[in-house]
């Protein structure tokens, strides 16, 4: 089946179809989408048309769809499923997908799940539910192909077969010990191309690349990117094997950070509320930091207030005032988000904070220079006055100096105390540097004028 970029539908045509109630039309149309098309179209689709389409899928097909649609639409999909439908859709899930679904659920919901799929499968789930949602524990699956050293080829490849149905996606086998410690891996075109009587042990690669159940998905994802791994194991203190994370789990890491930094940038603490309809839940989020964003504004409205009481005859002072404030919180944005990207990434740590520190120091006092002059320059042009245009070209230089300084540091002590230096680059950083940059201001014209 092929699927293209341009040929993915739209919720108004599945819509239209369903009024028209050609159920062959309609079977027929769902089967050319690929799952993830659907989870798209489902997130637009009007909600009233949900169940006359969900009854067109069967269960392999609404597994799919559960597992690709948004974390805050999955339970409204399942609300529309029988008990035991709802059983069979989690029983052809792999095992951290139902992990993963189920601890979206409602806690009624969840243990009804629990307590109707089989055994052998409640326990995966339930041993991957122990792990927090953001961890290497949290992303694994424990579906994988694990041989002992001792096998041969031949052996390693009967194994393969017989679990082949409960591990939909393998590109190695794992290599154990007796006590189920990872030893090695061996990629699957070794395996195929070896002779049969040859040991597993002596086709191993014993370069391991492995993570912890606690590890953070964000180290997870930067280890996999670094050595372009196509899947990681994960192991205990002991070594011994406890499942694997595949590479689609990581892009959806990569993914959900980004999305996350982004839209703490703009001073949402919790990016999964944002596209919900939970709006009292939203506003509570981002009102703190827009309430925050009011304080300065009034420090700020406070300060113009000053220049006017201070300079009733200089309040030519006042037209530099918003070119000032703007380009020093435009500087410490670029800053603090270079610093953000740096922390996500790697690139920056406590290590070599004080070389970045440096850099972005250099860097701000350089532009400071350069737009001093310029904005000194245009005072002087505009209002024919050298002490004025000395003020507006020193306050220039050294508010953006100073922001480029605070881009750096608001981000560093968020990250000593704990907190995602991402929340520092919206309105925090923004609001700061004004009343920073316009202290500045209002400083120099008080020493010299």
């Amino acid at each position: 089946m092929e699927y293209s970029k341009d040929k993915t539908p739209e919720a108004d045509d599945l819509e239209a179809l369903v009024e028209s109630g050609d159920e062959g039309a309609i079977r027929r149309f769902l089967t050319l989408l690929h799952p993830a098309d659907l989870a798209i179209l489902f997130d637009t689709l009007d909600r009233d048309y949900w169940p006359r389409v969900v009854q067109f899928l069967d269960t392999a097909e609404i597994s799919d769809l559960m597992e690709e649609l948004h974390d805050h639409l999955r339970d409204d999909l399942a609300e529309l499923l029988k008990p035991d439908q709802l059983v069979d859709v989690f029983e052809e899930m792999a095992s951290d997908d139902a992990a993963d679904v189920i601890a979206d659920l409602p806690d009624d919901m969840a243990k009804a799940v629990l307590e109707g799929i089989p055994d052998e499968d409640r326990q995966d789930v339930e041993a991957l539910l122990k792990y927090e949602e953001d961890t290497a524990g949290g992303l694994m699956q424990v579906e994988l192909v694990a041989v002992p050293e001792t096998a041969t080829v031949e052996r390693a490849v009967e194994i393969a077969r017989s679990v082949s149905e409960d591990v939909e996606e393998f590109h190695q086998v794992y290599v154990i010990d007796e006590g189920g410690k990872l030893t090695g891996t061996l990629g699957l075109d070794r395996l195929i191309l070896a002779k049969p009587e040859t040991l597993v042990g002596d086709l191993a690669d014993r370069d391991l690349y492995v993570v912890h159940p606690d590890d953070d998905q964000e180290e997870v994802a930067r280890m996999v990117k670094r050595y372009d791994l196509v899947s990681v194991a994960v192991v205990n203190a002991e070594g011994a094997l406890l499942g694997r994370i595949l590479h689609d789990d990581i892009v959806d890491v990569l993914e959900e950070e980004a999305a996350e930094d982004m839209l703490r940038m703009a001073g949402a603490e919790e990016p999964e509320l944002v596209y919900t309809n939970r709006v009292f839940k939203i506003a509570s989020v981002r009102l703190p930091w827009l309430l925050a964003t009011v304080g300065g504004g009034l420090v700020s409205g406070v300060l113009l207030w000053q220049f006017k009481v201070t300079f009733p005859t200089l309040l030519t002072l006042l037209t530099f005032v918003p070119v000032i404030a703007a380009m020093g919180g435009n500087i410490g944005s670029q800053s603090s988000t270079i610093v953000i990207r740096g922390f996500a990434t790697g690139h920056i740590d406590y290590n070599n904070l004080g070389r970045y520190l440096t850099r972005e120091l250099a860097i701000g006092s350089m532009m400071g220079v350069v737009l001093g002059a310029v904005l000194g320059a245009t005072a002087q042009l505009w209002h024919g006055d050298p002490k004025l245009a000395f003020v507006v070209g020193l306050s220039m230089t050294l508010a953006i100096t100073a922001s480029a300084l605070t881009g750096v540091l608001v981000p560093f002590f968020f990250r000593v105390i704990k907190v995602d230096p991402a929340i520092a680059a919206g309105p925090l950083v923004t609001t700061a540097n004004d009343v920073m940059c316009l202290a500045i201001y209002y400083g120099m014209a008080l020493m010299i004028l």
